[in-house]
């Protein structure tokens, strides 16, 4: 990391991470970057946002199928820096370092790490695997929202083909009327000559039959023009998905974020939330108990203790319970009979 040290100013509300180079100068930037918002959310993850709404997806910044995502630290600080929290790529590298710093981002080398598979963590790395159930939730915040902005792309797209689709209609009720006044122009030639020749027609006749084909080459050339343009327009590939299905794949996938994102949230509550410490102040307690009893306490039993002659001590003792039940109520029995003989 640049910068290896950090001291929190709470009276101004900053920190000051200094470098561990002579060459580079210390900065300041806002203090809380690494502190819970609340029971389930980090401040750090509008800051990791950001960068995951500018970066996801893309070169810089993927999921492998292991499920991280890695992104080189220089160009996380030059992506961090165009935010409102940073005031320069330094300062945004010192951020990076800081969240690092506190186990937020994982940085080796030249590259910090967003996100990880929480379950590749040990059980003693607890504090970091729900940091980073922050940080896939705020990667589940960019996901919906790039989602939910591919949703709005796709229905206008099909807002555009349905308008084309009119606009396609009135094409073709044009082309038919075109090729209509070309017919009756036609038919027109062909009423005025009949079965004469060009010849065997008079003046007007001839007038008449030469107005008849200038209007219908008219209309030949615009019909031979539009059929000609028509086919120069593309039409959707029928081969491919209904775009109406796609609208309902990424909307099923965006509720599936959703699920995912309130299932970490709750793993976050539940070990934020869950009293580590009082549970073990009770088997403390429970221990100083034994002491003064005198008894062996119940986990060093656990240990000792085989399970199975346990088991087979509980039933022995259920035995002569059972017995011991048995023969008080046979005499009880002959007490009652006897009394009973009494009073007859």
């Amino acid at each position: 990391m640049r910068y290896t040290t950090f001291e929190e100013d709470e009276e101004s509300g900053t920190v000051v991470a200094r470098p561990n180079s002579q060459n580079d100068s210390a900065v300041r930037f806002e203090h809380g970057f690494a502190d819970w918002a609340d029971e389930d959310s980090g401040n750090w993850e509008e800051l990791l946002a950001h960068l995951m709404e500018e970066v996801l997806g893309g070169e810089d910044l993927s999921i492998d199928q292991d499920g991280n995502a890695v992104i080189d630290v220089e160009d996380a600080a030059e992506t961090l820096a165009e935010s409102e929290h940073a005031r320069s790529e330094n300062s945004a590298r010192a951020i990076i370092d800081y969240l690092g710093h506190n186990d937020i981002v994982s940085i080796e080398n030249t590259t910090v790490t967003v996100l990880r598979p929480p379950h590749t963590y040990d059980e003693d790395e607890m504090d970091r695997a729900v940091k980073m159930y922050s940080n896939w939730a705020a990667a589940f915040d960019t996901l919906t929202e790039r989602i939910e902005t591919a949703v709005g792309r796709v229905e206008e797209a099909q807002e555009r083909l349905n308008s084309r689709a009119e606009d396609t209609t009135d094409v073709t009720e044009h082309l038919q009327n075109l090729r209509e006044s070309r017919e009756e122009y036609k038919q027109e030639m062909l009423s005025i000559a009949g079965d004469r020749d060009i010849d065997e027609l008079d003046e007007e006749e001839r007038r008449k039959f030469d107005h008849a084909r200038e209007q219908y080459y008219h209309y030949d050339n615009l019909v031979e023009q539009e059929e000609k343009q028509g086919e120069t327009i593309p039409n959707p590939n029928p081969d491919q998905m209904d775009l109406g299905e796609i609208i309902n794949q990424l909307e099923s996938t965006k509720d599936q974020f959703s699920i995912e994102q309130e299932r970490l949230r709750d793993r976050i509550r539940t070990q934020q939330l869950w009293p580590t410490e009082a549970v073990a102040a009770s088997e403390q307690f429970t221990n100083v108990l034994s002491a003064m009893g005198n008894v062996v306490p119940k986990q060093e039993r656990m240990e000792e203790e085989d399970a199975q002659s346990v088991l087979d001590g509980i039933r022995g003792n259920a035995d002569e319970l059972t017995q011991m039940n048995e023969s008080s109520q046979e005499i009880t029995q002959g007490e009652t009979e006897a009394e009973t003989i009494k009073e007859q």
